[in-house]
């Protein structure tokens, strides 16, 4: 039984989201369970910062970059035996309080989440592919940090690498425990546009490479690119959403481009 429960999230420029979001927290996480709202914002120069704090949460500066960060920072003034994360640009579903919490009555849990599915209907569509062909063998293609309850202690103990969700999961796993993915709660993931979700998709990869997986996951997404107009016809077929093929040949471009671009920080 999860009786009090904080809640963090990481913010940056998310001020045209924010109002929306934390308007949804506040109606799917019941108020007497909920501790401390922390938001750690990474030196936003929108008024994300002042729509946090008028909407009650505490607002603390990200002392390094990205969301590592963040989540090392957050996880130090949480006090509540759980904690959720939920990312600036997801609207929990209305019932994932309810079936998540649910989750933590097993003392092996570790973390429970749920799924997202895009806003935008034609990512919605490719989402809900993926979502539904997700299997144990293919589980990691659902995993995420954006949705997510956590037994504290567990992760202060083994912690979480955020740019490797799968190997976080991993981990646990071999330590005994369980990261619960509920396929049956559903959240949104904001997503105004196709080119929005390009761009996001772009920066992310971009600023995830390091020189020591540059190699292997350059001639990864190299495969995945060549491969990719006939994997996004599949996917159209099976979606009925002809749309899907132009959407996926030209995100596998803009990832691969991401690690063809990449180069090595030079340090002053």
């Amino acid at each position: 039984m999860v009786d009090k429960v904080d809640i963090v999230m990481w913010t940056k420029n998310s001020s045209k989201l924010l109002p929306l979001v934390l308007k949804r927290i506040a109606g799917v996480i019941p108020s007497e369970v909920v501790g401390k709202k922390i938001i750690i914002d990474d030196h936003s120069t929108d008024n994300t910062v002042e729509i946090a704090k008028s909407m009650g949460w505490n607002v603390y500066p990200n002392p390094g970059q990205g969301i590592f960060d963040a989540f090392e920072t957050a996880l130090k003034l949480v006090s509540s035996e759980f904690f959720i994360s939920v990312e600036h640009d997801i609207l929990l579903s209305k019932d994932w309080w309810e079936k998540i919490s649910r989750h933590m009555n097993n003392n092996k849990v570790a973390v429970a989440q749920g799924v997202r599915a895009s806003t935008n209907p034609i990512l919605k569509k490719f989402d809900e592919y993926i979502i539904e062909r997700t299997d144990e063998k293919s589980k990691n293609l659902t995993i995420t940090i954006d949705n997510n309850l956590y037994r504290t202690s567990v992760i202060r103990r083994f912690g979480i690498n955020v740019h490797d969700h799968a190997h976080a999961r991993a981990v646990l796993e071999e330590k005994g425990f369980k990261w619960i993915i509920d396929r049956s709660v559903v959240s949104g993931h904001i997503r105004p546009s196709i080119r929005y979700f390009i761009e996001h998709d772009y920066q992310m990869h971009k600023n995830y490479i390091g020189p020591l997986n540059r190699r292997p996951e350059l001639l990864k997404n190299f495969k995945l690119f060549l491969f990719s107009p006939f994997r996004g016809l599949h996917i159209a077929l099976k979606k009925n959403c002809p749309q899907i093929l132009i959407f996926y040949t030209l995100d596998r471009w803009v990832i691969l481009r991401a690690y063809l671009e990449w180069k090595p920080k030079v340090e002053s």
